[in-house]
């Protein structure tokens, strides 16, 4: 149930310029009005999926700014989806978000508006109960055939898994991969609902998710959610390799999300040391905003130890990431021998 003292919550339906209504909810801290709101994030659901998958970070979100926080958050069921108009099958979603896009303008003005997320893409979306309350929203890019080759977790940065990084998925899974995607941001704002988290909630829940697969995943951070990589792979032992692309400690930042009350507790120096004798790949994508300054790489790269690379690139594409997953599976075998 909504929370008056945390945000509020409003509920009402936008009309798609094909005559069909969205039921929406818009929340908000408490004491921001119409005129104070200065931005707008809409949690867009992956079909088939419906509001209820991200109410929980909408509300996280909204409470973490305060009383009288300026963004604003709208989640809304796809057409043919939960309380939403249309028939099932009609995956005409670009109507959807050009209604949201109106309505937003109309209501709000000019305002920075992001979208949280895509409406569709040709992999299976799934849900996975971590435990009571928490789960993990996956899109699942399958290989045309059985492999032996271990399964990847993929990590856009927080907020934005894109087109881009689909992209990625799905040359992983065309090279043989067992690729699970993921927008860990979602994860994250489930987990802390009830309280914020303390690293050993972080492998809990990962170790959790492991279990359901057949084997434990190769994790890939892209910048920020790098530092989520590194964190799970220093204390999940099955886990057998990551590959950190860009900034990495500032994933730890929200404050409404992780237990900072122990100094020092997130931070990635004391943890990392623990990867060894898996092996890591740590990479400065210097066209991406996010991707990461010398000195933080340096130093996490001197506290790992062998097997590890370090490497710098303009951009990451899936061609790279290839290549360094095979040195990276290359130097687990090795290990191993």
């Amino acid at each position: 149930m909504p929370d008056p003292e945390r945000y509020v919550e409003e509920t009402f339906g936008i009309l798609t310029d094909d005559d069909l209504y969205l039921d929406c909810v818009l929340v908000r801290s408490p004491q921001t009005s119409d005129e104070d709101v200065r931005a707008l994030r809409v949690w867009v659901p992956r079909y088939p999926l419906t509001k209820s998958s991200v109410i929980t970070c909408a509300r996280q979100e909204a409470q973490a700014y305060g009383a009288s926080g300026k963004v604003a958050h709208l989640v809304f069921d796809l057409r043919g989806t939960g309380e939403s108009e249309g028939e099932i099958g009609d995956t005409n979603f670009d109507r959807d978000l050009h209604a949201v896009r109106l309505w937003a303008r109309e209501r709000f003005g000019k305002i920075s508006l992001g979208l949280m997320g895509r409406p569709y893409g040709p992999e299976k979306v799934d849900v996975r109960p971590i435990r009571p309350g928490v789960v993990m929203e996956t899109y699942h890019y399958r290989p045309e055939s059985a492999n032996e080759q271990p399964p990847i977790f993929y990590m856009s940065t927080y907020g934005n898994f894109s087109k881009a990084d689909e992209r990625c998925c799905l040359a992983l899974a065309d090279a043989g991969y067992d690729v699970f995607g993921a927008d860990p941001l979602r994860y994250l704002l489930h987990a802390s609902a009830a309280e914020r988290l303390e690293v050993r909630d972080l492998w809990r829940d990962f170790q959790a998710f492991a279990r359901g697969l057949p084997q434990a995943p190769i994790l890939i951070g892209r910048p920020v959610s790098a530092g989520l990589a590194l964190m799970w792979l220093s204390g999940v032992e099955r886990a057998p390799g990551a590959i950190a692309i860009g900034r990495a400690q500032i994933a730890f930042k929200p404050q409404h999300v992780f237990d900072g009350r122990a100094p020092h507790s997130f931070f990635l120096g004391r943890h990392v040391h623990r990867i060894a004798p898996r092996p890591v790949v740590l990479v400065r994508e210097t066209g991406h905003p996010l991707g990461g300054n010398r000195d933080e790489l340096a130093a996490l790269y001197e506290t790992c130890s062998q097997p590890r690379r370090l490497e710098e690139t303009e951009q990451m594409t899936p061609k790279l990431l290839l290549e360094l997953l095979d040195w990276l599976q290359q130097s687990a075998a090795a290990g191993k021998a």
